[in-house]
């Protein structure tokens, strides 16, 4: 196994493979926006005929309900702070996000209790439909944002951690994963 210089972190790595991942998508884009088209109208049975038993749809990824990225904004507030980012994150950073095209799904706090003397953990959750087109969108929407920018430098003294995680269900990975 390679070793990576101890200079490229973590955060830099996952950074560059998203946006060598977003870039190779790009050349796909019809792959993950298109749709199905309309079903024929089907003639009505006589009354009299038994209706036939519906099977399960055998592929979930065609519904459009299972095309989403997630992501999870997970941060780690130091002992005291974690009502004040989790306030501070609603208010500034949440319609930036939201402006940027990702839409909000709920917010967790864990442990289910303000803390005084030890880190309260707070998880943004968050969806992104189009790969292609919403990727793109927050990542020219934010990363030359000059508050986006400002907010993260200015909470970065209130956390212990952030993190930052991107999941698809199941039956989008053959979409996702087909280069």
């Amino acid at each position: 196994m390679r070793q990576l210089p101890s200079q490229l972190s973590r955060r830099s790595f996952v950074a560059a493979g998203a946006c060598a991942t977003v870039a190779s998508l790009g050349v796909l884009a019809g792959c993950a926006t298109e749709t199905a088209a309309a079903p024929e109208p089907k003639e009505e049975a006589p009354e009299s005929a038994p209706e036939p038993a519906s099977e399960p749809a055998a592929d979930l990824a065609d519904t459009g309900e299972e095309n989403v990225i997630y992501i999870v904004d997970r941060l780690v507030a130091k002992p005291g702070e974690g009502k004040a980012v989790l306030d501070d994150f609603m208010a500034n950073m949440k319609p930036l996000i939201e402006g940027a095209g990702w839409r909000f799904k709920r917010a967790t706090v864990a442990p289910a209790m303000w803390l005084d003397t030890d880190s309260n953990i707070i998880e943004i959750e968050w969806t992104m439909g189009d790969i292609v087109q919403e990727a793109w969108a927050y990542s020219s929407g934010t990363r030359y944002n000059p508050e986006y920018v400002q907010w993260w430098t200015d909470i970065r003294d209130r956390l212990v951690s952030n993190d930052r995680v991107y999941s698809a269900p199941e039956g989008y990975m053959e979409v996702l994963n087909n280069v």
